[in-house]
């Protein structure tokens, strides 16, 4: 049997994550998170005194991990655009098994105000990214903002067809819609992106 991490904040919001890819959100329960983790109730509400309090940390524990990993472009190149969302695309096991936590993650934002304003954070930061590449393709700034939120929509649905409907949105099906997603964008620009 591994060792258990030293750090139990790590631990359990591991195990948050693991009860969510692998139960579901009905699942997600301090109890269950307490078996995953290999912990108790107590050492779980010693840090954290709720269970909306226990999922906003993995929440946030989630996202700077995925921050971490992604290089976002500051300028309209097409292949580094494409390269920061394919980190979020899931094209492998690993990313499908993320993906899953995001969707819960999401389906407990709609009742706890508290993850609402963490997907509020990761929403801006992700639209945020977009707008800055988007702008220097010369677009007014409400055309670049309407084309960045469109972006995030449309990319945040292949995201869930993908995960939902894995047999149909292979790995190069979901590589060549979001291609075509950041092309759309490429192809209304006032001003030529690189190579374009």
């Amino acid at each position: 049997m591994p060792e258990p991490r030293q750090n139990p904040i790590e631990r359990i919001t591991d195990a948050v994550c693991d009860v969510l890819a692998e139960q579901g959100v009905t699942a997600l329960s301090m109890r269950n998170v307490a078996a995953r983790a290999d912990a108790t109730i107590g050492l779980i509400t010693h840090h954290f005194p709720n269970r909306a309090a226990m999922v906003k940390a993995a929440v946030r524990a989630s996202w700077l991990r995925d921050q971490a990993v992604v290089v976002w472009p500051e300028t309209a190149d097409r292949a580094a655009v494409l390269r920061a969302v394919k980190v979020f695309l899931p094209l492998d096991a690993a990313r499908r098994r993320q993906l899953s936590v995001w969707i819960g993650y999401w389906a407990l934002t709609q009742h706890d105000a508290g993850l609402h304003e963490i997907h509020d954070e990761v929403y801006a930061a992700l639209r945020g990214h977009h707008l800055r590449w988007i702008r220097t393709l010369g677009f007014p700034p409400e055309e670049a903002e309407r084309l960045a939120d469109r972006l995030c929509v449309s990319l945040d649905g292949l995201l869930l067809y993908a995960l939902l409907y894995p047999a149909h949105w292979t790995p190069e099906r979901q590589l060549e819609a979001a291609r075509g997603m950041i092309d759309d964008v490429f192809a209304r620009a006032p001003l030529p992106g690189p190579g374009g």
